[in-house]
């Protein structure tokens, strides 16, 4: 599981400075929220969760890695789409940006219970 995480994140890094290029070369700002969310929740939550579970392989077996790991990869794209929906007025981006929250949320929290689990 650690080997997922850490090829996602990968994938979220390469989003994250393509968006910071074009951000960068338009002048618009308006995407930074996308962008720093696709960073930290992208790159650097999956980089450090994967880097956990390849150092504690009796964490990656789990269902609790399992379902996080989808939980994670819905939410965060559902964030990412909401939140540039919200930015060009699209309307319910709200309800989407709270449904990928919450997906996200749970996904932590399932993270946790892994790691306080299963870390004795």
């Amino acid at each position: 599981m650690g080997k997922q995480f850490l090829k996602i994140a990968a994938v979220y890094f390469a989003l994250s400075v393509l968006l910071s290029v074009i951000i960068g070369v338009s002048g618009d700002h308006s995407l930074s929220n996308v962008q720093s969310h696709t960073h930290l929740l992208g790159w650097m939550a999956l980089g450090i969760i994967g880097l956990i579970y390849v150092t504690f392989p009796a964490l990656s077996v789990t269902i609790l890695a399992h379902i996080h790991f989808w939980m994670h990869n819905i939410g965060l794209p559902v964030l990412i789409l909401a939140n540039i929906g919200e930015n060009y007025k699209v309307p319910e981006a709200g309800v989407w940006i709270v449904i990928g929250w919450v997906l996200l949320a749970g996904g932590t929290m399932l993270f946790m219970v892994n790691v306080w689990d299963r870390l004795r």
